[in-house]
C-alpha cells in the first residue's frame, strides 16, 4: 500500500487524538473520585447506581419522617406525663379535703388551686410541636381546646335547639317542669316552668353548659356556642418504610375527653364540688380522677410502643444506608491506585507517539544526499 504524506500526518493526528482522550478520561475521573461519569463508562453501572441513589434518596426521607415522628411523640409524652403528674396533686388535694377535719374556707382555697391545675392542663392540652397543635386530629393550626368557667357552669341542659318548638320535639314529647335548653339563635340558657319557656341564663362570654342529649361541653364564645373541643378525632401517619406506616398523633377527644376518663369534667365537678362545701361530691371525685389517671397511661403506653417501633425501624434503615452507600461507592467510585499507573502508562504512550511523530516529519530527501 501506497504511504502518502497525508495518510501519514492523519494516521499521526488521529493516535495523539486518542492518547490525549486517555489521558483526558483518566485525569477527569482522578479530579472527580468517580469511575463513572457519563452512560458510555458504563452503562450497566450507571443503571445500577442511579437505582441505589433513588433508594438512599427514600431511606433518608423515611429517617425525616421517623426524626418527625420521635419530636412529636416525645413532646406528647412530657404533656401525659406533667398532667397525670397534675392529677396527683388534684387526687392529694381531693383525699385532704374530703376529711371531716377540712374546713369550708380550706375547701375554697383548695378550689383556687384545683381551678390553676385546670387552667395549667387546658395550657398543656393546647400545646404545640413546632407551629402545629399536639391534640387537635388533623386540625393542627387552631387551639383544639376552649377554655370553661366553673363560675356559671350548667350541667343539667337537656338539650339544644334554635326554638321552643324544637327543642320540644328534641326532646321527643311535650315540655316537662323543669326541662332545659341551650336557644342558639339567641345564646340563652331556657327552663320550662310548667307553663312557658323562660330564660334561666343569659348569654354571657364563657359560660359554659353540658348537653345531655350529646354529652358534650359547650362553651359560649363569640357570640355562639361551641363544643370545648374544636379538633376533630382523625388519625394520621407518616411514612417509615416502603409498606410502613406509624400512627403518631392522638386526638384530645380521645386523650383528655375520654368516656372512661374525662379530665375536664372531673376536674371542674372537683372544683364546683369545692367551692360548694360538698363533701360527698369531693369524696367522688377520686375515683373519676383515677379514672383519667389510668387513662392517660394507657396512652402512654401507647406512644411507648410506637417510639420503641420507631426505634428498630431507624436502627435497620441507619444500616440500610449504610450498606446501600457502600455497594455505590463499590460500583461508581476510582480505584486510585489502578488509575495512578494507567495515568503514568498513558503518559508514557503519548510521549512516544509525540517522539516517533516528531522524528517521523523530521525525515528528509536531503538527508541521504
Amino acid at each position: 500500500m501506497r504511504v502518502t504524506n497525508r495518510l501519514l500526518y492523519d494516521q499521526f493526528v488521529k493516535d495523539i487524538g486518542l492518547s490525549s482522550e486517555k489521558l483526558f478520561k483518566t485525569s477527569g475521573q482522578i479530579s472527580s473520585g468517580k469511575r463513572i461519569g457519563k452512560p458510555s463508562d458504563d452503562p450497566l453501572g450507571l443503571s445500577r447506581v442511579l437505582g441505589y441513589r433513588t433508594e438512599l434518596s427514600a431511606f433518608e426521607q423515611y429517617q425525616k419522617s421517623i426524626d418527625l415522628a420521635d419530636g412529636w411523640l416525645s413532646q406528647t409524652n412530657s404533656v401525659i406525663n406533667e398532667v397525670d403528674d397534675l392529677l396527683a396533686r388534684a387526687s392529694e388535694l381531693a383525699v385532704q379535703m374530703a376529711s371531716s377535719t377540712s374546713t369550708q374556707s380550706g375547701r375554697l382555697g383548695a378550689a383556687e388551686e384545683i381551678r390553676q391545675i385546670r387552667e395549667m392542663v387546658l395550657g398543656l392540652a393546647n400545646s404545640k410541636y413546632g407551629n402545629k397543635y399536639l391534640f387537635g386530629g388533623t386540625m393542627t393550626q387552631e387551639a383544639p381546646f376552649l377554655s370553661a368557667s366553673v363560675t356559671g357552669w350548667q350541667d343539667d341542659v337537656d338539650t339544644m335547639a334554635a326554638d321552643d318548638a324544637e327543642a320540644v320535639a328534641n326532646l321527643g314529647g311535650a315540655a316537662a317542669a323543669g326541662d332545659r335548653y341551650i336557644n342558639t339563635t339567641d345564646g340563652t340558657i331556657r327552663e320550662y316552668d310548667g307553663a312557658a319557656w323562660q330564660v334561666s341564663a343569659a348569654a354571657s362570654e364563657g359560660i359554659s353548659a353540658v348537653s345531655q342529649s350529646t354529652g358534650e361541653l359547650y362553651v359560649y364564645r363569640n357570640g355562639q356556642w361551641s363544643p370545648q373541643y374544636v379538633g376533630n378525632d382523625d388519625i394520621f401517619s407518616v411514612k417509615i418504610g416502603k409498606t410502613d406506616t406509624a400512627e403518631i398523633n392522638i386526638p384530645g377527644n380521645d386523650l383528655f375527653r375520654n368516656s372512661s376518663g374525662d379530665v375536664f369534667m372531673t376536674l371542674m365537678e372537683l372544683e364546683r364540688a369545692l367551692r360548694n362545701n360538698d363533701i360527698t361530691g369531693i369524696s367522688g371525685s377520686l375515683d373519676a380522677l383515677e379514672n383519667s389517671s389510668e387513662n392517660l397511661n394507657n396512652k402512654l403506653a401507647k406512644v411507648g410502643a410506637v417510639v420503641n417501633r420507631l426505634d428498630q425501624t431507624k436502627s435497620v434503615l441507619t444500616g440500610a444506608v449504610v450498606t446501600n452507600k457502600q455497594i455505590t461507592s463499590d460500583i461508581e467510585d476510582l480505584d486510585y491506585a489502578e488509575a495512578i499507573t494507567s495515568l503514568q502508562s498513558q503518559q508514557t504512550v503519548y510521549q512516544a507517539i509525540l517522539k516517533s511523530v516528531s522524528m517521523i516529519t523530521s525525515m528528509s530527501l536531503v538527508d541521504y544526499i
